[in-house]
């Protein structure tokens, strides 16, 4: 496969890069990379670590490693790179690579390597994870056409995580713009995405309904939506659809590990249950005995998943799904429940039942101890009109009752001005105990 400078190269519009109001042409970071390949030939076939310092800088170093590199650590504040040989840029120093490193004469000829590309998962369940792929299997859904490249993008996630990169090269390999807006408030992102007349977006959920409490979103003129990270509920989906009716909303279904599963744009939550039978798939799917979606990468299957792969190379996504009818629904992370009295409840699933309230805009369900039953479901949520409070915890557990099991129901329902999401957008699950 090509690699990413020399995909770019062969296009025939580069996109620009906007970042805390600097505006950067592809085709000048392409002019960057080249200078940063001859300028350190020690680098050829080395491993190295890309830090985060701007967007620009980011994009730059991806252009110059893939293709030189062996292999390219996208690392997050934080988190240590597996091995002591692995360069760390930007360099604070040139001494130290030039000279522990002897130099590829200028003259040699210099053939393109094949790039691994590592991220590390998010570490909300423990340590961080390195994760393998290639520029192919990271590319394997990125659109090319003369439509997508007049589109805007909005980067909203952190681009050395999963999702963000994805945004990044699917900006990038068809031509489009891209806005930074990840490091603002929802009110200031908003701001930046009218004034960019941005028209394309990826969010989680979380994300999404964030921007929907500004009562800004609908300012926006998007035809590309897309939701990923988090369970796509039916109320975001319609909403989203109501307020851009003519939209190309899709929900992604992915995961560090795992790549791109798969892509659901019929307007609905969960996905098709004939997907599970369908051979035509780039992705086979099934569903265990466990009630687990088991999914089978189309390019490789990481290391860090051997242990949840079977004898047919199906990894266990670990993600509790139900059939209903003609569709699969996602209940909740299996090692996420909450145990009352022995009883399994999925937050996520009581989740959906409470943002059906049209009157609530976030919500979060948890465990809180219990001496009597080992844990109780506790939710918070906020409003979107304070006055309204009484009715809406009324509605809800009217809601709840017809739709969830005695021991599935909140004990409680807080309602807060703030709920909290982690660095990837997704809501901050890490235990509430008192």
């Amino acid at each position: 496969m090509l690699s990413l400078s020399n995909q770019l190269t062969n296009l025939p519009k580069t996109g620009v890069i906007t970042a805390a109001g600097q505006h950067s042409s592809i085709t000048v970071l392409i002019t960057k990379a080249e200078q940063i390949r001859e300028q350190y030939p020690q680098f050829y076939q080395r491993s190295i670590a890309i830090r985060y310092t701007n967007l620009a800088d980011f994009v730059t170093a991806l252009i110059a490693f893939d293709g030189c590199c062996s292999a390219i650590y996208l690392r997050p504040p934080n988190v240590t790179i597996p091995h002591n040989d692995i360069i760390d840029w930007p360099l604070e120093s040139d001494a130290a690579v030039v000279d522990s490193i002897p130099p590829r004469l200028k003259s040699e000829a210099v053939d393109s390597v094949a790039t691994t590309w590592f991220m590390a998962t998010s570490g909300t369940t423990g340590e961080p994870k390195w994760c393998s792929h290639s520029l192919l299997s990271l590319t394997a859904n990125t659109k090319h056409s003369q439509k997508l490249q007049a589109l805007c993008w909005a980067l909203l996630y952190q681009p050395y995580r999963f999702a963000g990169l994805q945004v990044v090269l699917q900006a990038l390999l068809s031509g489009a713009d891209l806005v930074d807006v990840a490091d603002y408030e929802p009110l200031a992102q908003m701001a930046f995405l009218k004034h960019a007349d941005v028209t394309a977006l990826s969010a989680t959920p979380s994300l999404w309904r964030q921007l929907l409490m500004t009562r800004q979103l609908s300012e926006l003129a998007l035809s590309h939506i897309t939701l990923g990270g988090e369970i796509a509920d039916q109320s975001l989906l319609d909403t989203l659809k109501r307020l851009f009716p003519n939209a190309n909303v899709r929900h992604i279904y992915a995961s560090t590990e795992a790549g791109v599963g798969f892509i659901v744009s019929d307007g609905r939550a969960g996905f098709p249950a004939k997907w599970l039978k369908d051979q035509t798939l780039t992705v086979a799917l099934k569903v265990s005995d466990e009630q687990h979606l088991l999914i089978k990468p189309q390019h490789h299957i990481c290391q860090s998943l051997a242990l949840q792969t079977n004898e047919l190379g199906y990894v266990d996504s670990l993600d509790k799904v139900q059939v209903i009818d003609d569709r699969v629904l996602f209940l909740g992370r299996a090692t996420g429940t909450i145990n009352v009295g022995g009883n399994k409840v999925h937050p996520e699933k009581v989740e959906q039942v409470l943002l059906q309230c049209a009157d609530i805009s976030q919500a979060k369900v948890y465990a809180k101890k219990s001496a009597l039953l080992g844990e109780l479901v506790v939710a918070d949520v906020m409003i979107i009109d304070a006055k309204v409070e009484q009715e809406v915890k009324q509605q809800v557990l009217k809601m709840c009752k017809k739709q969830l099991q005695r021991f599935e129901i909140p004990t409680k329902i807080n309602i807060v001005k703030n709920i909290d999401h982690d660095p990837s957008g997704k809501l901050n699950r890490k235990p509430q105990y008192d």
